[in-house]
Protein backbone atom coordinates (compact mmCIF):
# COMPACT_ATOMS: atom_id res chain seq x y z
CA UNK A 1 0.00 0.00 0.00
CA UNK A 2 2.88 2.31 0.87
CA UNK A 3 4.44 1.53 -2.49
CA UNK A 4 1.16 2.33 -4.22
CA UNK A 5 0.93 5.72 -2.46
CA UNK A 6 4.52 6.49 -3.40
CA UNK A 7 3.86 5.71 -7.06
CA UNK A 8 0.73 7.88 -7.03
CA UNK A 9 2.63 10.81 -5.47
CA UNK A 10 5.44 10.46 -8.01
CA UNK A 11 2.93 10.40 -10.86
CA UNK A 12 1.30 13.58 -9.53
CA UNK A 13 4.64 15.38 -9.30
CA UNK A 14 5.66 14.30 -12.80
CA UNK A 15 2.28 15.30 -14.21
CA UNK A 16 2.63 18.71 -12.55
CA UNK A 17 6.10 19.14 -14.04
CA UNK A 18 4.73 18.27 -17.47
CA UNK A 19 1.90 20.81 -17.11
CA UNK A 20 4.30 23.61 -16.11
CA UNK A 21 6.60 22.72 -18.97
CA UNK A 22 3.72 22.91 -21.49
CA UNK A 23 2.62 26.28 -20.08
CA UNK A 24 6.17 27.56 -20.35
CA UNK A 25 6.37 26.41 -23.95
CA UNK A 26 3.10 28.19 -24.73
CA UNK A 27 4.36 31.36 -23.05
CA UNK A 28 7.61 31.25 -25.01
CA UNK A 29 5.68 30.74 -28.24
CA UNK A 30 3.45 33.72 -27.43
CA UNK A 31 6.48 35.86 -26.62
CA UNK A 32 8.11 34.85 -29.91
CA UNK A 33 4.96 35.75 -31.87
CA UNK A 34 4.73 39.07 -30.01
CA UNK A 35 8.36 39.87 -30.79
CA UNK A 36 7.77 39.05 -34.46
CA UNK A 37 4.74 41.34 -34.67
CA UNK A 38 6.59 44.23 -32.99
CA UNK A 39 9.77 43.97 -35.11
CA UNK A 40 9.94 46.57 -37.88
CA UNK A 41 12.99 44.80 -39.31
CA UNK A 42 10.94 41.80 -40.48
CA UNK A 43 8.82 41.62 -43.66
CA UNK A 44 5.26 42.82 -43.13
CA UNK A 45 3.78 39.54 -44.38
CA UNK A 46 5.67 37.58 -41.71
CA UNK A 47 4.50 39.99 -39.01
CA UNK A 48 0.88 39.70 -40.17
CA UNK A 49 1.02 35.89 -40.07
CA UNK A 50 2.35 36.11 -36.51
CA UNK A 51 -0.40 38.63 -35.65
CA UNK A 52 -3.14 36.25 -36.78
CA UNK A 53 -1.64 33.38 -34.78
CA UNK A 54 -1.17 35.57 -31.72
CA UNK A 55 -4.80 36.71 -31.68
CA UNK A 56 -6.37 33.55 -33.12
CA UNK A 57 -8.89 33.49 -30.26
CA UNK A 58 -10.32 36.84 -31.48
CA UNK A 59 -10.86 35.75 -35.09
CA UNK A 60 -14.36 35.38 -36.51
CA UNK A 61 -14.42 33.75 -39.94
CA UNK A 62 -10.70 34.44 -40.17
CA UNK A 63 -11.05 38.17 -39.36
CA UNK A 64 -10.84 40.43 -36.30
CA UNK A 65 -14.03 42.52 -36.34
CA UNK A 66 -13.81 46.04 -34.94
CA UNK A 67 -15.85 49.27 -35.15
CA UNK A 68 -14.17 52.58 -36.04
CA UNK A 69 -16.20 55.70 -35.22
CA UNK A 70 -15.04 58.70 -37.22
CA UNK A 71 -15.53 62.40 -36.51
CA UNK A 72 -16.04 64.43 -39.67
CA UNK A 73 -18.11 67.61 -39.61
CA UNK A 74 -19.37 66.74 -43.10
CA UNK A 75 -20.30 63.20 -42.09
CA UNK A 76 -19.92 60.51 -44.75
CA UNK A 77 -19.36 63.21 -47.40
CA UNK A 78 -16.29 64.56 -45.63
CA UNK A 79 -12.60 64.06 -46.43
CA UNK A 80 -11.74 62.44 -43.08
CA UNK A 81 -14.42 59.78 -43.43
CA UNK A 82 -13.30 59.12 -47.02
CA UNK A 83 -9.69 58.63 -45.92
CA UNK A 84 -10.67 56.13 -43.22
CA UNK A 85 -13.04 54.34 -45.57
CA UNK A 86 -10.08 53.85 -47.93
CA UNK A 87 -8.27 52.13 -45.08
CA UNK A 88 -10.98 49.49 -44.78
CA UNK A 89 -9.70 47.47 -47.75
CA UNK A 90 -6.09 47.77 -46.63
CA UNK A 91 -7.01 46.61 -43.12
CA UNK A 92 -8.38 43.35 -44.51
CA UNK A 93 -4.81 42.54 -45.55
CA UNK A 94 -3.81 42.08 -41.94
CA UNK A 95 -7.01 40.42 -40.82
CA UNK A 96 -8.97 43.42 -39.54
CA UNK A 97 -12.56 43.79 -40.74
CA UNK A 98 -13.70 47.33 -39.98
CA UNK A 99 -17.17 48.76 -39.56
CA UNK A 100 -16.86 52.52 -40.20
CA UNK A 101 -19.43 54.80 -38.53
CA UNK A 102 -19.56 58.54 -39.27
CA UNK A 103 -20.30 61.19 -36.62
CA UNK A 104 -20.72 64.92 -37.14
CA UNK A 105 -20.98 65.61 -33.40
CA UNK A 106 -17.65 64.90 -31.70
CA UNK A 107 -19.17 64.89 -28.21
CA UNK A 108 -21.56 62.08 -29.17
CA UNK A 109 -18.68 60.11 -30.68
CA UNK A 110 -16.57 60.39 -27.52
CA UNK A 111 -19.53 59.35 -25.37
CA UNK A 112 -19.95 56.24 -27.51
CA UNK A 113 -16.23 55.47 -27.23
CA UNK A 114 -16.18 55.72 -23.44
CA UNK A 115 -19.41 53.70 -23.12
CA UNK A 116 -17.95 50.91 -25.26
CA UNK A 117 -20.24 51.31 -28.27
CA UNK A 118 -17.19 52.19 -30.39
CA UNK A 119 -14.04 50.05 -30.32
CA UNK A 120 -12.03 53.05 -31.55
CA UNK A 121 -12.72 56.69 -32.37
CA UNK A 122 -10.98 59.09 -34.73
CA UNK A 123 -11.13 62.44 -32.93
CA UNK A 124 -9.43 65.83 -32.97
CA UNK A 125 -5.98 65.99 -31.38
CA UNK A 126 -7.18 68.55 -28.84
CA UNK A 127 -9.76 66.04 -27.54
CA UNK A 128 -7.19 63.22 -27.65
CA UNK A 129 -5.18 65.03 -24.96
CA UNK A 130 -7.61 63.77 -22.31
CA UNK A 131 -7.00 60.16 -23.41
CA UNK A 132 -3.22 60.27 -23.86
CA UNK A 133 -1.06 63.17 -22.70
CA UNK A 134 1.95 62.06 -24.76
CA UNK A 135 0.15 61.99 -28.12
CA UNK A 136 -2.10 64.93 -27.22
CA UNK A 137 1.01 67.09 -26.77
CA UNK A 138 1.60 66.82 -30.53
CA UNK A 139 -0.61 69.92 -30.71
CA UNK A 140 1.55 71.88 -28.26
CA UNK A 141 1.64 75.60 -29.12
CA UNK A 142 4.55 76.32 -31.48
CA UNK A 143 6.06 72.89 -30.85
CA UNK A 144 5.93 71.61 -34.44
CA UNK A 145 6.53 74.37 -37.03
CA UNK A 146 5.24 72.54 -40.11
CA UNK A 147 4.18 69.21 -41.59
CA UNK A 148 7.80 68.24 -42.38
CA UNK A 149 8.62 68.37 -38.67
CA UNK A 150 5.41 66.47 -37.87
CA UNK A 151 6.23 63.64 -40.27
CA UNK A 152 9.73 63.27 -38.81
CA UNK A 153 8.27 63.16 -35.32
CA UNK A 154 5.64 60.61 -36.31
CA UNK A 155 8.40 58.26 -37.48
CA UNK A 156 9.74 58.37 -33.93
CA UNK A 157 6.31 57.98 -32.32
CA UNK A 158 5.46 54.96 -34.49
CA UNK A 159 8.50 53.07 -33.21
CA UNK A 160 7.70 50.00 -31.06
CA UNK A 161 9.92 51.60 -28.39
CA UNK A 162 7.17 54.19 -27.86
CA UNK A 163 4.37 51.63 -27.40
CA UNK A 164 4.20 52.06 -23.62
CA UNK A 165 3.89 55.85 -23.98
CA UNK A 166 0.89 55.43 -26.26
CA UNK A 167 -1.01 53.31 -23.74
CA UNK A 168 -2.72 55.19 -20.93
CA UNK A 169 -5.36 53.69 -18.68
CA UNK A 170 -8.09 51.96 -20.68
CA UNK A 171 -7.09 53.56 -24.00
CA UNK A 172 -4.35 53.28 -26.60
CA UNK A 173 -3.34 55.58 -29.48
CA UNK A 174 -3.71 53.71 -32.78
CA UNK A 175 -2.67 56.41 -35.23
CA UNK A 176 -2.16 60.10 -35.94
CA UNK A 177 -2.72 62.09 -39.13
CA UNK A 178 -2.32 65.74 -40.11
CA UNK A 179 -5.36 67.97 -40.40
CA UNK A 180 -3.41 71.15 -41.15
CA UNK A 181 -2.67 73.75 -38.48
CA UNK A 182 -4.37 76.01 -35.96
CA UNK A 183 -4.49 79.72 -36.80
CA UNK A 184 -5.71 83.10 -35.62
CA UNK A 185 -8.59 84.39 -37.77
CA UNK A 186 -9.16 88.14 -38.02
CA UNK A 187 -12.49 89.82 -38.66
CA UNK A 188 -10.79 92.86 -40.17
CA UNK A 189 -7.58 93.46 -42.11
CA UNK A 190 -6.81 96.24 -39.61
CA UNK A 191 -6.58 93.55 -36.92
CA UNK A 192 -3.34 91.98 -38.15
CA UNK A 193 -1.22 91.69 -35.00
CA UNK A 194 -1.63 89.41 -32.01
CA UNK A 195 -1.05 92.32 -29.64
CA UNK A 196 -4.17 94.00 -31.05
CA UNK A 197 -6.39 91.19 -29.75
CA UNK A 198 -6.29 92.44 -26.16
CA UNK A 199 -9.84 93.31 -25.12
CA UNK A 200 -11.32 92.04 -28.41
CA UNK A 201 -14.16 89.49 -28.54
CA UNK A 202 -12.45 86.25 -29.52
CA UNK A 203 -14.12 82.86 -30.01
CA UNK A 204 -12.17 79.67 -29.34
CA UNK A 205 -13.08 75.95 -29.25
CA UNK A 206 -13.87 75.09 -25.63
CA UNK A 207 -12.28 71.64 -26.03
CA UNK A 208 -8.85 73.03 -26.96
CA UNK A 209 -6.84 73.67 -23.79
CA UNK A 210 -3.92 75.14 -25.76
CA UNK A 211 -5.89 77.71 -27.74
CA UNK A 212 -7.85 78.71 -24.64
CA UNK A 213 -4.57 79.30 -22.80
CA UNK A 214 -3.32 81.45 -25.67
CA UNK A 215 -6.55 83.45 -25.70
CA UNK A 216 -6.07 84.17 -22.00
CA UNK A 217 -2.44 85.18 -22.49
CA UNK A 218 -3.47 87.57 -25.28
CA UNK A 219 -5.84 89.20 -22.76
CA UNK A 220 -8.70 88.88 -25.23
CA UNK A 221 -12.34 88.66 -24.23
CA UNK A 222 -12.42 84.91 -24.87
CA UNK A 223 -15.72 83.16 -25.57
CA UNK A 224 -15.25 79.37 -25.57
CA UNK A 225 -17.78 77.24 -27.42
CA UNK A 226 -18.17 74.37 -29.84
CA UNK A 227 -16.21 74.62 -33.08
CA UNK A 228 -19.25 75.07 -35.31
CA UNK A 229 -20.73 77.62 -32.92
CA UNK A 230 -17.43 79.53 -32.82
CA UNK A 231 -17.21 79.67 -36.61
CA UNK A 232 -20.83 80.83 -36.92
CA UNK A 233 -20.25 83.61 -34.38
CA UNK A 234 -17.09 84.70 -36.16
CA UNK A 235 -18.43 84.80 -39.73
CA UNK A 236 -21.63 86.52 -38.58
CA UNK A 237 -19.57 89.32 -36.98
CA UNK A 238 -20.49 88.50 -33.37
CA UNK A 239 -16.77 88.11 -32.59
CA UNK A 240 -13.82 90.13 -33.87
CA UNK A 241 -11.36 87.23 -33.96
CA UNK A 242 -11.16 83.47 -33.70
CA UNK A 243 -8.54 80.83 -32.81
CA UNK A 244 -9.36 77.63 -34.67
CA UNK A 245 -8.01 74.85 -36.90
CA UNK A 246 -7.71 75.26 -40.66
CA UNK A 247 -10.65 72.89 -41.11
CA UNK A 248 -12.88 75.60 -39.63
CA UNK A 249 -12.58 77.50 -42.92
CA UNK A 250 -12.99 74.47 -45.16
CA UNK A 251 -15.98 72.92 -43.46
CA UNK A 252 -17.94 75.80 -41.96
CA UNK A 253 -16.44 79.10 -43.10
CA UNK A 254 -16.01 78.60 -46.83
CA UNK A 255 -18.30 80.93 -48.75
CA UNK A 256 -19.51 82.64 -45.58
CA UNK A 257 -16.49 84.84 -44.88
CA UNK A 258 -17.16 88.53 -45.31
CA UNK A 259 -14.96 91.16 -46.96
CA UNK A 260 -11.96 92.01 -44.80
CA UNK A 261 -11.82 88.73 -42.90
CA UNK A 262 -8.64 86.68 -43.07
CA UNK A 263 -6.26 84.15 -41.55
CA UNK A 264 -3.04 85.39 -39.96
CA UNK A 265 -0.36 83.43 -41.82
CA UNK A 266 1.51 82.08 -38.80
CA UNK A 267 0.60 78.58 -37.58
CA UNK A 268 -0.03 78.48 -33.84
CA UNK A 269 0.23 74.70 -33.61
CA UNK A 270 -0.41 71.55 -35.60
CA UNK A 271 -3.96 70.29 -35.97
CA UNK A 272 -4.25 66.51 -35.96
CA UNK A 273 -6.77 63.71 -35.91
CA UNK A 274 -5.96 60.77 -33.66
CA UNK A 275 -7.38 57.27 -33.53
CA UNK A 276 -8.02 56.31 -29.90
CA UNK A 277 -8.91 52.69 -29.17
CA UNK A 278 -10.12 50.75 -26.16
CA UNK A 279 -7.12 48.78 -24.88
CA UNK A 280 -8.97 45.51 -24.39
CA UNK A 281 -10.02 45.60 -28.05
CA UNK A 282 -6.59 46.53 -29.40
CA UNK A 283 -3.73 44.57 -27.79
CA UNK A 284 -0.18 45.84 -28.18
CA UNK A 285 0.67 44.03 -31.43
CA UNK A 286 -2.50 45.04 -33.26
CA UNK A 287 -2.08 48.62 -32.03
CA UNK A 288 1.49 48.72 -33.35
CA UNK A 289 0.52 47.53 -36.84
CA UNK A 290 -2.25 50.16 -37.00
CA UNK A 291 0.13 52.97 -36.00
CA UNK A 292 2.57 51.97 -38.70
CA UNK A 293 -0.27 51.84 -41.22
CA UNK A 294 -1.23 55.42 -40.32
CA UNK A 295 2.40 56.48 -40.82
CA UNK A 296 2.43 54.72 -44.19
CA UNK A 297 -0.59 56.81 -45.26
CA UNK A 298 0.73 60.06 -43.78
CA UNK A 299 1.31 61.66 -47.20
CA UNK A 300 -2.21 60.75 -48.32
CA UNK A 301 -3.74 62.71 -45.46
CA UNK A 302 -1.42 65.66 -46.15
CA UNK A 303 -2.40 65.70 -49.84
CA UNK A 304 -6.07 65.91 -48.88
CA UNK A 305 -5.32 68.86 -46.57
CA UNK A 306 -3.27 70.66 -49.23
CA UNK A 307 -6.02 70.15 -51.80
CA UNK A 308 -8.46 71.88 -49.49
CA UNK A 309 -5.93 74.59 -48.60
CA UNK A 310 -5.57 75.46 -52.29
CA UNK A 311 -9.23 76.50 -52.29
CA UNK A 312 -8.51 79.37 -49.87
CA UNK A 313 -8.07 82.61 -51.84
CA UNK A 314 -4.56 84.07 -51.57
CA UNK A 315 -6.11 87.38 -50.52
CA UNK A 316 -7.58 85.70 -47.43
CA UNK A 317 -4.13 85.21 -45.90
CA UNK A 318 -2.76 88.06 -43.74
CA UNK A 319 1.04 88.32 -43.73
CA UNK A 320 2.68 88.46 -40.30
CA UNK A 321 6.04 90.31 -40.34
CA UNK A 322 9.13 88.31 -39.37
CA UNK A 323 9.75 90.45 -36.27
CA UNK A 324 6.20 89.86 -35.05
CA UNK A 325 6.51 86.13 -35.71
CA UNK A 326 9.70 85.94 -33.63
CA UNK A 327 7.96 87.72 -30.76
CA UNK A 328 4.93 85.45 -30.95
CA UNK A 329 7.08 82.30 -31.13
CA UNK A 330 8.65 83.38 -27.83
CA UNK A 331 5.16 83.80 -26.39
CA UNK A 332 4.19 80.30 -27.55
CA UNK A 333 7.38 78.83 -26.06
CA UNK A 334 6.65 80.42 -22.67
CA UNK A 335 3.10 79.06 -22.80
CA UNK A 336 4.39 75.57 -23.67
CA UNK A 337 6.64 75.58 -20.63
CA UNK A 338 3.85 76.89 -18.40
CA UNK A 339 1.44 74.19 -19.60
CA UNK A 340 4.15 71.56 -19.14
CA UNK A 341 4.71 72.69 -15.57
CA UNK A 342 0.96 72.54 -14.92
CA UNK A 343 0.91 68.91 -16.08
CA UNK A 344 -1.03 69.60 -19.28
CA UNK A 345 1.79 68.85 -21.74
CA UNK A 346 4.02 65.78 -21.67
CA UNK A 347 7.71 66.71 -21.04
CA UNK A 348 9.14 63.92 -23.17
CA UNK A 349 7.03 64.88 -26.18
CA UNK A 350 8.18 68.51 -25.84
CA UNK A 351 11.79 67.30 -25.70
CA UNK A 352 11.29 65.21 -28.84
CA UNK A 353 9.79 68.20 -30.62
CA UNK A 354 12.80 70.34 -29.72
CA UNK A 355 15.17 67.65 -31.01
CA UNK A 356 13.29 67.55 -34.33
CA UNK A 357 13.38 71.35 -34.61
CA UNK A 358 17.13 71.30 -34.00
CA UNK A 359 17.66 68.49 -36.48
CA UNK A 360 15.97 70.57 -39.17
CA UNK A 361 17.67 73.81 -38.12
CA UNK A 362 20.72 73.35 -35.82
CA UNK A 363 21.30 77.13 -35.73
CA UNK A 364 18.29 77.74 -33.50
CA UNK A 365 19.23 79.30 -30.17
CA UNK A 366 17.34 76.58 -28.25
CA UNK A 367 19.71 73.96 -29.66
CA UNK A 368 22.56 75.45 -27.59
CA UNK A 369 20.46 76.55 -24.61
CA UNK A 370 17.55 74.11 -24.30
CA UNK A 371 14.73 74.79 -21.87
CA UNK A 372 12.49 71.93 -22.99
Amino acid sequence: MIKGLWVACLATVLLGMHTVSAAERDAKQQDKLQATVMSQNLPLEKRIRALKKLYADQLENGKINRSFCVWDMLGKAGPVFAAVDDQKLRSLHYGLDLTIIAYQDEDSLINDLTSGQCDAALISGSRALSFNRFAGTLEALGGIPDVQHLQMLMQVVASPKMADRLQEGDYVVLGVASLGENYAYSGSKTLHKFAQMAGKDLVVPDSDVSLRALAGQLKANARPGGLLTSVDQFVSGQAEAMLAPLVAYHVAGAGKAKQGMGIMNMPLSQSTIQLIGRSERFPIGLAQILREDFLFKFDNYVKRVEKERANIPASFWIDVPAADQAREQARLRDLRIALRDKGVYDPLMLKLQRKIRCKVDPTRNECLNPVE
